[in-house]
C-alpha cells in the first residue's frame, strides 16, 4: 500500500488549488507592497499625493493629525488591496498557472521560479502603468514569493 502512496505523488499535485491561491491572494499581496512602497513614504514626509485621498480632497485640511493620517493610511490600504486585486487578477493567475504546469514545490528551487515568474509576469501585464520597473518587478515578484510560501505544495 505505501507503494501506492509514493507514486501518486506526481499526479497528486494541487493543480488547481494553486492556481486558485494565486489568483486570490496575489493581486492583493501586490497591492499591499504597492501601499508599503507609495502610500506609506507620502504620508510620512507629508507629501499625501498618492491617489486614494485626492478623490475626498482631504489633502486641503490644515491641521492635520495623527488620527487623519491613521485614517488615510487605512483608506489608502484598502483602496490598494481592492485595485491591486482588480489589476493583479491576471498576472497572478498566469503565474500560479505556469507554477502549476511546472510542479513547483516550496523549496528554494520553486521559489525562485515563483520570484522570476511573478516579476515577468507582473512586467508584461502592468508595464502600462506610470511605475518605475524596478517597482513593478519587486512587487510582483515578491507577492508570488509570499504567495508561494501559502499556495506551494510541500515535499513529502
Amino acid at each position: 500500500m505505501s507503494d501506492i502512496e509514493v507514486g501518486a505523488t506526481a499526479s497528486s499535485y494541487p493543480k488547481s488549488k494553486m492556481i486558485n491561491q494565486y489568483a486570490q491572494f496575489g493581486g492583493a499581496l501586490g497591492g499591499i507592497f504597492l501601499w508599503l512602497s507609495v502610500a506609506v513614504p507620502d504620508v510620512l514626509f507629508n507629501d499625501y499625493n498618492f491617489g486614494a485621498p485626492e478623490m475626498f480632497n482631504i489633502t486641503n485640511v490644515y491641521f492635520i493629525t495623527a488620527f487623519n493620517v491613521v485614517w488615510l493610511l487605512g483608506f489608502a490600504l484598502i483602496f490598494y488591496i481592492i485595485f491591486g486585486f482588480i489589476l493583479g487578477l491576471l498576472p497572478s493567475l498566469f503565474t500560479g498557472w505556469i507554477l502549476a504546469q511546472v510542479n513547483a514545490h516550496c523549496n528554494y528551487k520553486g521559489l525562485l521560479i515563483s520570484l522570476i515568474t511573478g516579476g515577468f509576469m507582473g512586467f508584461a501585464f502592468l508595464s502600462l502603468l506610470e511605475l518605475p520597473l524596478i517597482m513593478q518587478v519587486l512587487t510582483d515578484g515578491a507577492s508570488a514569493v509570499i504567495t508561494g510560501l501559502i499556495a506551494l505544495p510541500k515535499y513529502k
